[in-house]
């Protein structure tokens, strides 16, 4: 047995834990998930081990709190079968000493602030289920038009589900998540309705814009008008060029960042004066995988145009004129901070 794998066991931890003894067990367990380790090294992690009892503590907190967050991914991989093993490989990848560095970087991170978890509920909450089974769906990177029985025509970003039902008195789309453009065909006797999980959007002319998020939706119209109704039936009239937020309770008009909300359309993602954080989750549809951002990069202002279906020169882009700093992992992990 490994001196690795004999010592992976957690039990209690007592007293404090030095910097040094945690940076130095963040050191071993790269090393170890690297596959370098041979007898030599594994020898010289038993003698580090016993040398001080700080550095038992420091090593069953690092090896708990890592296998705390690939049990997560586990579970994930139990879901959707593939997509834990992806988020896992982020992690473990790159044994190589070009490497190793930025790998130590990323298992701090996991310690400090849970990323490895953070990927695992992107992964399991991403809608790849619901997407089989809705009736309108894009993947990764995909927009797509369709035509719908009366006619008109709705637009499906990239990673975007929604499930349609038209009767003989009502034209209704469900939005599940994502965003898209509605062109509606008119019809009096048949109301065209756009729901979320925050309430609706009525067409009372033919083009709009509507997008889902986590608690809470947009939207926007393009010609002519629509009503947004939030659940607790606050309900605002919105006309051509206007938009607005909206939740279970409110409906807020949003006033000024609405030029280009509709470029994605064209494969373009228009920022005028925005935060980063907001241009990064405008990313993350059409790249495979997870993409972290710092809260103090998510700040800052971002001006200008960049084309969606090539998001490494995006990010290229985007480090090369502002104070940023891209780390990309692997293809499933990239995480961005200020410079």
């Amino acid at each position: 047995m490994s001196a690795f794998n004999s010592i992976s066991d957690t039990g209690a931890i007592s007293g404090t834990i030095s910097q040094a003894a945690m940076d130095a067990a963040i050191d071993w367990m790269v090393l170890f998930r690297s596959g370098e380790a041979g007898d030599a090294e594994q020898q010289r992690f038993v003698g580090w081990l016993a040398a001080d009892g700080q550095h038992a503590n420091a090593w069953r907190k690092v090896s708990g709190a890592l296998d705390a967050s690939f049990s997560s991914i586990r579970a994930v991989n139990q879901r959707v079968p593939g997509h834990g093993e992806l988020a896992g490989q982020a992690i473990l990848q790159a044994g190589d000493q070009q490497h190793k560095a930025s790998r130590r970087k990323l298992l701090s991170g996991i310690l400090a602030i849970g990323a490895v978890g953070a990927v695992a509920t992107y992964t399991a909450r991403n809608g790849a289920m619901q997407a089989m089974v809705a009736d309108l769906s894009t993947g990764t990177g995909e927009r797509r038009s369709f035509d719908l029985p009366d006619g008109s025509t709705v637009m499906l970003n990239a990673c975007s589900s929604a499930d349609i039902h038209f009767d003989g008195r009502l034209r209704m789309i469900r939005l599940h998540r994502g965003e898209l453009i509605a062109n509606v065909q008119a019809d009096s006797q048949r109301p065209f309705i756009v729901q979320t999980d925050c309430g609706t959007v009525r067409a009372l002319g033919t083009r709009f814009l509507v997008r889902q998020e986590a608690g809470r939706s947009f939207a926007m119209v393009l010609e002519h008008t629509v009503e947004v109704t939030a659940r607790s039936r606050q309900t605002r009239v919105l006309r051509e060029g206007e938009a607005a937020w909206f939740d279970s309770e409110t409906v807020e008009a949003q006033q000024t960042g609405l030029t280009g909300k509709a470029a994605w359309m064209d494969g373009m993602l228009s920022v005028n004066d925005e935060p980063l954080g907001e241009v990064i989750a405008a990313i993350r549809p059409y790249r495979a995988g997870f993409i972290r951002i710092s809260p103090a990069a998510a700040k800052l202002r971002v001006l200008g145009a960049f084309p969606l279906d090539d998001t490494d020169q995006l990010l290229e882009s985007l480090a090369q004129t502002l104070p940023i700093r891209v780390s990309q992992y692997s293809r499933w992990l990239v995480m961005v901070d200020t410079a």
